[in-house]
């Protein structure tokens, strides 16, 4: 018996966890597992090549069994389904397994859907996936000449694996010899993750690739929101202190980049979870470590440790959804907003972690104008990114139960987005999905901070939903959206924009917008930002030849050449202070490698 587990991947950047830990715990009780990878980019014909050239050279020309799980989540449901009928056709009498969240809680609908399955996963599935293929492995010794062979048949193989009391786990969904799909009644969980192997044999390769590494401490969550699959298992469970510590020992002994906690509410128990952070806060490494947390149960004891952190090396995603207490009680999340204002402004003060926020539009009782002040609130602390997510109804959860109830219109195949409500109509959400197009491109992209807090205060005054609704007016009438812009459009389109809705305020806008761009677009210069590069020639390179004035702004400066001081830094006159708005010549220090602007002293040589 050979098993061949395929994870699926929305980018080549990314990891499959899932089949990771299902392949490497196979393989501890000498199981032949193998695994493969792929994207939902690849043509799936390349995909069917790699895992059928796969199954060939593993199994050569023995007749061994051949069971192939396929993982299947909400990014790639339609691509593994259009792979998963290409590998019955082409391997006919292979096994064909599915697990993953699309199908493991509605397994009479995922066999419907998919035909040529032979087995759902119903749950997590390293112990109950080993322990069935060692049934196989039994009994193909017992029964070899039976089970297979030269022109053996899959619907045999099926009638006796049904058969045989025991063959098929308490976990697995399958049909009997009567075609009734016979299931579990609940999804199963593993209860000790001690008992995962580490689940990247192939660290190495994973570096070399620069690929994301993702991780467990724990599964499980013990809340219940109405819209997440996660809280189906209230069950939490924790992996062992130590053996967390020497997979992070492995991870930046390797070299890793990136490390994603996927714990779905990462600081559940401080006794377990901080000595983990205080753990990778004092390694020398120059990994980074993102985890999703519940904000607002943050201790003041590890609030005052995040402020001592290397800059760079955590990153964190909060989930707010919505600030309206009645829409966060109909989906049964309970989140104190005061709390959480006060823990994430007290972290972004100090501005030594990228914090990740995100809000939900859709959710049950949210109109546009309740989605309007959650925008607001959350928008107000000035998170480095703010996503702008939609309702996913998905199969399984609470929300799909109560789905008729809110009057729920979503569609029906992934991502299951909302389209309408008894709350927001489907023009609202329309607007809001353009409205989200332009705001990553100009606020999530992180280039504009300056331009746009000064165009949040004076057009939207203060009122930072409505300068947005503004924007994205203007942005849709244009003809703009679903076309795909740069930095370097995204700028011109705030230029543009200013000019045709505020042109009173467009000399400020400029100025700002020119700073903004001196830092994060350094190569971009168009007319139409003014620059005044050659009218202050003489005074910058006069400013930049003398090392003693240089160093007030820049203690370790010495001049050594042009081109490598412009690749480090720049220095332009503005004719209004960024900071304040006063109408007066400012000249300002850009610092590319600290990405930090200085304003300098009027009594400079310049």
């Amino acid at each position: 018996m050979q098993a061949f587990f395929i994870g699926v991947n929305s980018k080549f950047i990314h990891t499959a966890l899932g089949i990771r830990y299902i392949t490497e715990y196979c393989r501890k009780f000498g199981i032949a597992a193998h695994m493969l990878e792929a994207t939902v980019n690849e043509p799936v014909l390349s995909v069917l090549t790699r895992i059928t050239e796969q199954v060939e050279a593993c199994v050569g020309k023995s007749n061994s069994p051949v069971l192939i799980g396929l993982e299947v989540h909400i990014w790639n449901r339609n691509f593994v389904l259009e792979l998963g009928g290409l590998l019955r056709k082409v391997l006919p009498e292979a096994l064909l397994m599915l697990g993953g969240p699309e199908v493991m809680f509605h397994p009479e609908t995922a066999l419907t859907a998919a035909p040529f399955a032979d087995f759902i996963v119903c749950g997590e599935g390293e112990e109950v996936v080993a322990c069935f293929l060692q049934n196989l492995i039994q009994m193909e010794k017992e029964q070899k000449d039976i089970l297979w062979g030269k022109g053996a048949e899959r619907q045999l193989l099926m009638r006796r694996y049904s058969e045989t009391e025991g063959t098929i786990p308490y976990g697995i969904a399958y049909r009997n010899t009567d075609g009734e799909v016979v299931a579990p009644e609940k999804p199963l969980v593993v209860e000790d993750l001690d008992r995962l192997p580490f689940p990247y044999p192939d660290l190495e390769e994973i570096v070399s690739r620069h690929k994301i590494v993702y991780y467990e401490a724990s599964r499980g969550c013990p809340f219940h929101c109405a819209y997440c699959l996660s809280g189906i298992s209230h069950s939490v469970r924790r992996r062992k202190l130590s053996l967390v510590l020497a997979d992070m020992d492995r991870f930046m002994q390797a070299g890793v980049k990136l490390v994603k906690f996927v714990d779905r509410t990462y600081n559940l128990d401080e006794s377990y979870y901080l000595p983990i952070m205080e753990y990778l806060a004092s390694a020398d490494t120059d990994a980074v470590f993102h985890f999703e947390i519940k904000a607002d149960i943050l201790s003041r004891k590890v609030i005052d440790f995040l402020k001592t952190v290397p800059r760079g090396r955590f990153q964190l995603e909060i989930g707010v959804q919505s600030t309206n207490p009645e829409v966060l009680q109909a989906v049964g999340r309970q989140d104190n907003w005061e709390r959480l204002r006060e823990n994430v402004s007290s972290l972004l003060d100090v501005g030594n972690m990228h914090i990740h926020m995100d809000l939900i539009a859709g959710l049950p009782l949210e109109n546009l104008n309740s989605f309007a002040s959650s925008f607001n609130d959350v928008y107000g602390l000035h998170p480095h990114a703010l996503q702008l997510g939609f309702l996913k109804v998905l199969p399984g959860t609470v929300m799909d139960r109560e789905a008729l109830r809110h009057g729920m219109v979503y569609m029906d195949q992934p991502p299951y987005e909302i389209l309408s409500n008894r709350y927001v109509t489907y023009k609202e959400i329309r607007f809001l999905k353009i409205l989200e197009e332009a705001f990553d491109l100009v606020y999530n992209s992180g280039r504009f901070p300056l331009t746009l807090r000064y165009m949040v205060r004076m057009f939207g005054k203060d009122n930072a939903f409505s300068f947005y609704k503004e924007l994205t007016e203007w942005y849709r009438d244009k003809g703009m959206a679903g076309l795909g812009h740069n930095g370097m459009e995204a700028a011109g389109m705030l230029y543009g924009y200013t000019a045709e809705m505020h042109p009173d305020l467009l000399f400020f806008v400029r100025e700002i917008l020119r700073l903004d761009v001196l830092l994060y677009l350094p190569n971009f210069k168009p007319d139409w930002l003014a620059w005044r590069s050659e009218i202050n020639y003489e005074k910058v390179t006069s400013f930049w030849r003398d090392e003693e004035e240089v160093r007030k702004y820049l203690p370790d400066y010495t001049f050594k050449n042009w081109r490598g001081l412009h690749k480090r830094y720049a220095l332009e006159e503005f004719l209004c202070d960024p900071w304040t708005g006063e109408k007066k010549s400012v000249f300002i220090l850009a610092n590319y490698a600290e990405m930090s602007l200085t304003r300098i002293e009027t009594s400079a040589n310049i």
